[in-house]
Order: structure tokens, then C-alpha cells, then sequence
């Protein structure tokens, strides 16, 4: 794929001959026409495949949580394409019967902000999780009033419950309500910080695993 500059017909999309010309992140692209292979596909390139579908699958639900908190904008790939590609690398493996996630080394954010620091998760009532965490603000890259953002996922449900903006760093408590079918259910819960601006996120925390 390569970059260029309009000529005095403008920019163009779509197929020419055997270029194909587009638009990427404000950037006029063109690329070759890929061709098709008559080569069956090899089992380690099956595999990967499958892994590819199992991960987007875990991740399109939060797609747009990751396009926030996963890094910056400014590389040639997009925050989403950086989460994909660490989980493909670090957060999933391979078993007899297909493909695992490792829940603790799933990340909901990435960047340079401090995060959640000596975290604690109990329950109030049946659909309620109490947060505690300790106040950290001022120490290093850690802001009185960044925002919390928690996820949990149920894995019976293939489910997500978001908590956006639950609280702030200074705070050091949130109240989590779910709703009342994630009750009996197991739920894998992680937390991160994002800054006022919405330009720097936390490294997430996993919190473990808790039966609500």
C-alpha cells in the first residue's frame, strides 16, 4: 500500500486496472489488487483464522470503549487494531477443543495514566458490586478527576455490562448494579482510568473473578 498526492484530476476511489484507490485515516492510499490464491489453505493458517474470528468476537462489543482507551490515534495502526493484536499475541491460547481466553492478561485500556491501584471487590446485595480502590492521585501520571471505567463479562451470557465514567480517581468507591440476569452468573471484571481530556488512558487492572 502506498500514499500519494492528488494530480490535477483529484483524488480517486475505487478500481483502476490493477490499483485500487481509497481513502485511510485522511490519507489518499492506493494498493494493488490482491489476487487469489489456489493454494488450499494450510492447518496453521486455518487455525489462525479461527483464532482471528474468536477474537473479534470478544472484542466488536467493545470496539468502541478500545477506540477511547487503547493507546493513542496517531500510529499508522488504529487503537482497535492494537488491541486485536495484542490479544491475538498475549490473551489468548490454544486448547483440544479450540481457542481460551486468558481474562488476565485481557486489557480494556492501555497508556501512560497510573491505574487502579490495591483494588477491592465485594458485594452489597444480590446485584450489586462495591468497588474500593486507594486514592493515587498526584502520584506520577494520576489525576484527582479521572474517570473510572469498568467492564465486566459474563462468559455463560457472552455478555458485557459497562460502567463508564462510574467515578473518579479521588473517590476511591463506586457502587457496580447489574442487571438481574447476570445474577448467579460468573463474571470476569477489569478497571481503568481515563483522563478529563479523553486523551490518556491506564494500563488496565484485571480484578479477577466473582459470582454475583
Amino acid at each position: 500500500m502506498g500514499t500519494y498526492n492528488n494530480g490535477v484530476l483529484g483524488s480517486f476511489s475505487g478500481k483502476v486496472g490493477t490499483v485500487v484507490g481509497s481513502q485511510w485515516r485522511g490519507k489518499q492510499v492506493m494498493r494493488s489488487v490482491p489476487t487469489a490464491s489456489k493454494k488450499a489453505p494450510s492447518a496453521a493458517q486455518l487455525q489462525q483464522r479461527a483464532k482471528f474470528s474468536f477474537a473479534l468476537r470478544f472484542l466488536n462489543p467493545i470496539k468502541g470503549l478500545l477506540s477511547i482507551t487503547f493507546g493513542d490515534n496517531t500510529g499508522s495502526k488504529t487503537p482497535f487494531n492494537n488491541a486485536l493484536s495484542y490479544h491475538l499475541k498475549e490473551a489468548i491460547t490454544v486448547t483440544d477443543t479450540g481457542f481460551e481466553l486468558l481474562y488476565s492478561k485481557v486489557l480494556i485500556g492501555m497508556g501512560g495514566l497510573c491505574g487502579i491501584s490495591n483494588a477491592v471487590v465485594t458485594h452489597s446485595n444480590p446485584t450489586t458490586l462495591s468497588l474500593t480502590w486507594q486514592n493515587n492521585s498526584n502520584e506520577g501520571l494520576a489525576y484527582p478527576n479521572d474517570s473510572l471505567i469498568v467492564i465486566a463479562y459474563a462468559p455463560q451470557l457472552e455478555a458485557f455490562e459497562f460502567f463508564i465514567e462510574c467515578s473518579l480517581r479521588e473517590l476511591s468507591q463506586c457502587e457496580l448494579v447489574f442487571p438481574e440476569h447476570f445474577q448467579g452468573h460468573t463474571l470476569q471484571l477489569w478497571a481503568t482510568f481515563n483522563n478529563a481530556t479523553k486523551v490518556l488512558s491506564a494500563t488496565s487492572t484485571y480484578l479477577g473473578a466473582v459470582v454475583l
